[in-house]
């Protein structure tokens, strides 16, 4: 199968599915990951050309650290906008050139703005995707809302088990090197220590050591079978 991630920043994949998708490509899918923004406000001292360099390199050795491929569509952080044609464009060329049987990215009760906005643009491009002369995208495409770990209520519909995966998810997203430094200095939070806790509370909920949460949308068509690992 073919999976699209798309989250909002560079390392919110890594936060919140990247043991799953490394899974994924255990069992050979073909698995892309879309950050929406550069991430070029995520730090306090950085400056934003510098911080788009760094986050994109961090966000690219991630990808390649469980076998994925990279994209980004550059979009400044907090200026996303999922009504916006040009970036509505990006998303569409985007589906229509990977071609997914699967599309992962944030739930709209997500805290952040961009990650709220990220949903509904990968929902909107869905349904555009498919119309017009255009290469149109080709049959249907499920789509899951991952996990969030900042403020809302999230619950899931699948769990995927990450015990055998996790060491990998942690070390990609130890490579973020610029937002673990942020996300203490800012808010105090040992971010590795959150996204560990967050793998057991979702593995004690379904009966494994580590684990992703998942919702299938009802916004697009469903499925009898079980598509994740």
């Amino acid at each position: 199968m073919k999976i699209l991630a798309v989250g909002a920043h560079p390392d919110d994949l890594e936060i919140c599915c990247f043991g799953t998708l490394a899974r994924c490509v255990e069992r050979l899918d073909e698995v892309t990951v879309c950050s929406v923004t550069n991430g070029n406000l995520g730090h306090s001292s950085m400056g934003k050309d510098q911080l788009r360099e760094v986050r994109l390199a961090e966000a690219k050795k991630s990808a390649a650290l469980i076998g994925a491929s990279f994209c980004t569509l550059d979009v400044d952080d907090l200026s996303l906008d999922s009504r916006g044609e040009e970036v509505r464009s990006k998303m569409v060329n985007l589906l229509r050139s990977v071609e997914p049987d699967i599309v992962i990215t944030h739930c709209e009760e997500d805290y952040h703005s961009d990650h709220v906005e990220t949903a509904r643009l990968v929902w909107h491009s869905l349904l555009m995707a498919p119309l017009g002369e255009e290469n149109p995208l080709k049959g249907d495409v499920i789509l899951y809302e991952m996990d969030l770990v900042g403020g809302g209520v999230f619950i899931p519909t699948e769990f995927v088990d990450i015990t055998t995966t996790m060491e990998k998810k942690m070390e990609a997203l130890a490579l973020h090197q610029s937002q673990i430094g942020f996300f203490m200095e800012s808010a105090g939070r040992d971010l590795l220590r959150d996204v560990d806790v967050l793998a057991q509370y979702r593995g004690l909920q379904c009966g494994c050591r580590y684990a992703e949460g998942f919702r299938l949308s009802m916004r697009r068509p469903c499925i009898a079978q079980r598509l994740l690992p």
